[in-house]
């Protein structure tokens, strides 16, 4: 039955997600089952079942003006969507998760890159100290920009996904969607861990205050907020990664036909007038960080720069407004 159950929703996946529609399916699949119970009961093996009834009611456009739906079928998509396997469609999810990691790890050396001049400096190992910690410094962020290259290749792979129409089947649809919510618990204490991080960074420097050496320990502090700084950062960039690769597969099924209701509605997305706009808005967050910390760093200003944050946030909010429309999914 599982056949039949896998064809039928198949036969339906492209037409709208209408009552109509929805009733035709119904009928459809009882007449379905009706007939394989029948065969059965005269003696066929499963598999004869499943041919017979598959021959006799698999055809849509012959049974089209029976179930009403004539016009539901006029109104689907001419072209024939590419099915994801389920094996490739978690293929893509454990690429992409991994792809996060990366990214998260290439953020972490970006960030802790400045750890290297003050690491150096108070090292205080003769002239060429300085020069160290800036040759460090740069080191770090070619080793960030080779993974940044990497976890981008990585994932090449999977961008014929928005080239092409892919949809996934029913199964691997409730797969994904199953996997995604037993993934939120997860991500909510790696959540929290990473805003814990971000949030008492500022600790170690307060700490490392109170030590009277003014030698090498003055720059523990500021070693260790920096290093809290990149790896809430690094968790947050990763567990992001990992849950757009469940939404991306969620969403390939677009809500207005019945294959957009083999998962419930996850939230909404905000499609950007321009390429230039989506690529902008991307790096909106992670530029804003930029600026903080070094406006913070720079000044030591901390008791002013905070009000970075909520600039930000009113500009994000407008530009989201401008330029973006929220699409339902």
């Amino acid at each position: 039955m599982n056949t039949i159950k896998n064809y039928l929703e198949s036969m339906f996946a492209q037409l709208p997600n209408t009552p109509e529609v929805w009733k035709a399916k119904d009928e459809l699949w009882q007449m379905m089952e009706d007939r394989y119970t029948d065969l059965i009961a005269d003696g066929k093996t499963e598999n004869e079942a499943v041919g017979a009834v598959i021959a006799e009611f698999g055809n849509l456009d012959e049974l089209a003006e029976t179930l009403g739906i004539r016009g539901a079928m006029n109104q689907a998509p001419q072209y024939q969507a590419s099915i994801l396997s389920a094996s490739d469609a978690f293929q893509l999810i454990k690429d992409k998760s991994r792809a996060s990691l990366i990214n998260g790890i290439a953020v972490l050396l970006f960030i802790c890159s400045v750890m290297s001049p003050v690491v150096f400096s108070s090292l205080s190992i003769g002239e060429n100290s300085g020069t160290l910690g800036v040759v460090g410094m740069f080191v770090m962020i070619a080793v960030g920009v080779g993974l940044e290259i990497y976890q981008n290749t990585m994932i090449g792979k999977w961008k014929y996904i928005h080239n092409q129409p892919c949809q996934i089947d029913a199964d691997t649809a409730s797969q994904v969607y199953n996997e995604m919510e037993s993934f939120r618990g997860t991500a909510a204490i790696m959540k929290m861990l990473a805003v814990a991080l971000l949030v008492l960074c500022v600790t170690p420097t307060i700490l490392s205050s109170t030590l009277q050496d003014a030698g090498y320990r003055s720059s523990i502090g500021v070693v260790f907020m920096f290093l809290f700084i990149g790896l809430g950062v690094m968790i947050l960039v990763a567990v992001d990664g990992r849950e757009k690769a469940y939404k991306e597969l969620v969403n390939l099924n677009p809500q207005s036909t019945i294959a957009g209701s083999y998962v419930p509605n996850y939230g909404e997305d905000v499609i950007y007038h321009s390429t230039a706009m989506t690529a902008f808005m991307q790096v909106f967050w992670p530029t804003v960080t930029c600026i903080y910390l070094s406006w913070s760093f720079l000044t030591f200003d901390w008791h002013i720069s905070w009000v970075i944050w909520p600039i930000a946030g009113l500009i994000f909010a407008l530009l989201k407004n401008l330029f973006g429309t929220e699409v339902r999914r």
